[in-house]
């Protein structure tokens, strides 16, 4: 049989258990969440500045004003903190940053577009810095997507775990109802099914192997009572035994006035054949009377 106790203790403490670890994974993903939000928004303005500064240099190449290109080359130092940046954080991981420090080449550049001033073939040079500047944008833009993707994939597995634990809580406390209702109710119902039974007292109370220790406690209390009643030995014993010690004493108090009485009466016969004084004989008198009167009162009770 199960315990009704123990089975309502351990769903709790499971149940408990659960909705601890989904506070957890709801803080954590509220971490991770804030961490992966600041990751995203590096990379947009990584992606911002470099493509602010392509349009700068690309629009200084088209009116062939050099000095523009050598001074947005200055500005490269920006971006190459914000890749910096972006490269520490822990989140990331070790096989893009090992990527993007091989494909991300801001040091060579900013060298071509210095050199552009000193170069033979400024068109050449020209088409080479724009080829530099269109890998780099194809770089940022795709590492951007699949840190994207990846952030959403962690912040979407970790709404998995946290649904299927709460799927588990459900589970167990549906687990639990039924098992309540199966070693609880239905047993309740059947003895109160069996309780109409005009033969009950004779027979008894039964209960099948499924229900709870509780009630087959419960049940086993009833039927010893049934057996057993109190009423047997205390109630109606005391009033029969009382009764029996009244009636003999009332035989022995008769018999003991009807003994006073013939007593007297041979002491009042026996005095008239003597000489008496009048006080003796209504003293004998009384005697008499006084026995009768409680022979009398004993045969009453």
């Amino acid at each position: 049989m199960y315990s009704l106790k123990k089975t309502g203790y351990l769903a709790f403490i499971s149940v408990a258990c659960l909705l601890a670890f989904v506070l957890l994974l709801g803080f954590r993903q509220y971490q991770l969440t804030g961490q992966y939000n600041k990751i995203i928004t590096q990379s947009e303005e990584s992606i911002f500045q470099f493509t602010t500064l392509r349009e700068q240099i690309t629009a200084s190449l088209i009116e062939n004003d050099w000095d523009k290109v050598v001074a947005s080359s200055r500005d490269l130092k920006d971006l190459n903190s914000s890749l910096v940046r972006l490269q520490e954080n822990e989140l990331i991981p070790a096989e893009y940053k090992l990527d993007m420090a091989k494909q991300v080449d801001l040091s060579g550049l900013a060298i071509s577009s210095k050199n552009i001033i000193a170069a033979g073939d400024k068109i050449a040079h020209s088409l080479n810095l724009q080829r530099q500047m269109r890998q780099l944008a194809d770089y940022l833009l795709q590492f951007d997507r699949i840190i994207v993707s990846q952030m959403r994939a962690k912040v979407v597995h970790f709404q998995t775990i946290m649904i299927g634990a709460l799927g588990t809580i459900i589970c167990i406390i549906s687990f639990y109802l039924i098992l309540l209702y199966q070693k609880t109710v239905l047993p309740l119902i059947r003895l109160s099914d069996q309780a109409r039974d005009e033969d009950i007292l004779v027979n008894g109370f039964n209960y099948s192997s499924e229900t709870c220790t509780e009630i087959a406690e419960l049940t086993d209390t009833i039927n010893k009572l049934l057996q057993h009643p109190p009423t047997e030995d205390g109630e109606d014993a005391s009033p029969k035994k009382h009764d029996d010690k009244l009636a003999a004493i009332i035989n022995e108090g008769t018999n003991l006035s009807n003994g006073i009485i013939n007593y007297a009466q041979l002491l009042s016969d026996s005095f008239q054949e003597t000489t008496v004084t009048v006080e003796e004989k209504d003293i004998l008198k009384k005697i008499i009377l006084a026995g009768e009167r409680i022979a009398t009162i004993l045969r009453k009770i």
